[in-house]
């Protein structure tokens, strides 16, 4: 029997002992039986959990590393969906973004980054199109400050489907430490820009207020989200 059948008969035998349906008799027959195949298969608890999770990629939206905005736009989505965020540079290719989680999760994020990057891309661009007779990196710097003044809008709508049951989070933990061991966590933190732009932030506050978030096809999120002024 190859592992993932092992792994999905272990699963099965753990929710039936887990089951309020379930009697006491078959709660603990289901248990027996997924012990007996741990051993019978040299399987430990961290490999079931770790079968639970998944992953799934998606672009960054820039070369080379993204700016911060994008970042924290993509760590906003991973909270949102109970997902862990890896953000990675492949040699000769473009940067990703990896959501790892459970069920439709990663994908979920995924989803969510990819509409919102797009709408905030737009809205930030629209806004610096109407600063005129300004420097190159006093423009950059205006972007970044009404980009996250966007998210800022955004974050109180999207936060608010943040928190995962604790066997999730062990799932996640299991499978990053199964698929990558050698993985370090860097905290990505906002970087503070060298000169506060309050107007060009509240700028992209108010822009944020009419940001959207539908359903994604086929998927089934915890929630229907749609964030207007």
């Amino acid at each position: 029997m190859d592992n993932n059948r092992t792994l999905e008969k272990i699963k099965k035998c753990l929710e039936m002992a887990k089951s309020k349906t379930s009697n006491p008799n078959e709660a603990e027959i289901a248990l027996r039986q997924a012990h007996k195949l741990l051993e019978l298969y040299d399987l430990e608890m961290g490999d079931v959990l770790a079968s639970m999770a998944g992953e799934s990629q998606v672009p960054a939206g820039s070369d080379g590393e993204p700016p911060a905005w994008r970042i924290r736009l993509a760590n906003v989505c991973a909270r949102a969906f109970g997902t862990h965020l890896i953000y990675s540079t492949p040699a000769w290719s473009r940067a990703v973004f990896t959501f790892i989680g459970c069920s439709a999760a990663p994908e979920l994020s995924g989803y969510a980054y990819q509409v919102l990057e797009r709408q905030c891309q737009k809205a930030r661009r629209d806004y610096l199109a109407t600063q005129k007779r300004c420097k190159r990196s006093t423009k950059i710097a205006r972007g970044d400050a009404f980009a996250h003044g966007w998210i800022d809008a955004v974050a109180l709508k999207v936060e608010e489907f943040a928190g995962v049951e604790d066997e999730i989070v062990e799932a996640i933990e299991a499978y990053m430490a199964k698929n990558y061991p050698a993985l370090k966590s860097v905290d990505l933190k906002r970087r503070k820009l060298k000169s506060r732009d309050e107007g060009s932030a509240d700028a992209g506050y108010q822009a944020g207020k009419s940001a959207q978030l539908h359903q994604a096809v086929n998927h089934q999120p915890r929630a229907h989200l749609t964030m207007g002024v």
